[in-house]
């Protein structure tokens, strides 16, 4: 008997079963349940839209810093990228004439160049990308203020505003962007060479370099990949907000790197996935809206945070070690 093709949703979804990501759902749903217990708001519609809208932000940025982190480096330039591209974008077309789209455009190839930069600085130099992208990052915001002079750039073209408010299917665009990489990221991570080829740089660079993977190439890929989310998240912030601030990001890079430790990306490099970066940005969000739903000092919101942060890489950390 010819035996049946298995359909690709199947095996998808069979892919989609990692203990670590299914394991993810269930801190979602016992915060989400235990602030509701404490404020019914926290499962107001409005409350689930601007909750699962901001959790769209970081998780975008996430999925392209997730593969960087598979490949063995780290970026903390992403916050400041968002700002940049945002600012740059709509200086271009405020003062340099140029449409909406062009302008967008220009910003993007921006986000390419810096993430570029960011590679060439770690991977031809030999700087830790810790080091390196942290330099890039303040050097990027330093500029934005400077070509601001801390003024936002206002006013932008009403095609902005209209992307801003636009909604397909009931999702807003940020959150249908970062469906539409996360499927796409899913997909080249567990079933393409590419994806292959980002776990093997980051597994064993020596031995992914004798089976013939340009592992210099795949770091910097992944470096202009996670620029260019971060750039595409900045100007849909832009794009809500209706002006170009330097302060677009701020501190964002927090909230990505811990979404992408939560969702059980490694330090060193061979681990992680874009659907666990997604779930563990979702549950920083859940925690940021319920601390103020509940009332809590916002003095207290990073300082959590960054518990979390530190809570996750001790756990991946103590698994790395076990590993050896």
């Amino acid at each position: 008997m010819k035996a049946t093709p298995t359909l690709p949703l199947a095996k998808i979804w069979r892919s989609l079963q990692r203990p670590q990501d299914i394991g993810l759902l269930l801190p979602v749903v016992a915060l989400t349940l235990y602030f509701y217990a404490l404020n019914p708001a926290m499962l107001a519609p409005a409350t689930i839209t601007s909750t699962l809208t901001a959790a769209a932000y970081p998780a975008l940025v996430g999925i392209g810093l997730v593969m960087l982190m598979i490949a063995g480096e780290i970026d903390l330039s992403t916050g400041p990228i968002m700002g940049a591209i945002a600012v740059f974008a709509a200086w271009l077309m405020k003062y340099g004439g140029w449409p909406a789209w062009a302008g967008a455009a220009g910003g993007l190839a921006l986000a390419l160049a810096i993430g570029l930069a960011n590679g060439l600085l770690t991977v031809k130099m030999g700087a830790p990308s810790l080091v390196a992208t942290l330099a890039v990052g303040i050097t990027i915001r330093g500029g934005s203020y400077m070509l601001t002079r801390g003024v936002p750039v206002y006013p932008v073209p009403p095609e902005v505003a209209a992307v801003g408010s636009m909604r397909l299917l009931g999702f807003s665009v940020i959150a249908t962007l970062m469906l539409v990489v996360l499927a796409a990221a899913h997909i080249a991570l567990r079933q393409t060479r590419w994806g292959a080829a980002v776990y093997a740089t980051g597994s064993n660079r020596t031995a992914a370099e004798q089976c013939g993977i340009n592992a210099d190439w795949v770091k910097i890929a992944c470096f202009m990949l996670t620029s260019l989310l971060a750039g595409c998240a900045g100007l849909l912030v832009m794009c809500q907000i209706n002006v170009g601030d330097p302060i677009i990001g701020r501190s964002l890079e927090l909230s990505i790197l811990t979404g992408a430790v939560l969702g059980g990306a490694s330090f060193y490099g061979g681990r992680g996935s874009a659907l666990g970066t997604v779930l563990g940005a979702l549950l920083v969000q859940i925690v940021k809206t319920g601390l103020v739903l509940v009332h809590v000092d916002p003095a207290w919101h990073i300082l959590i945070q960054g518990l979390l942060l530190a809570t996750a890489a001790a756990v991946e950390t103590r698994r790395y070690r076990k590993r050896l």
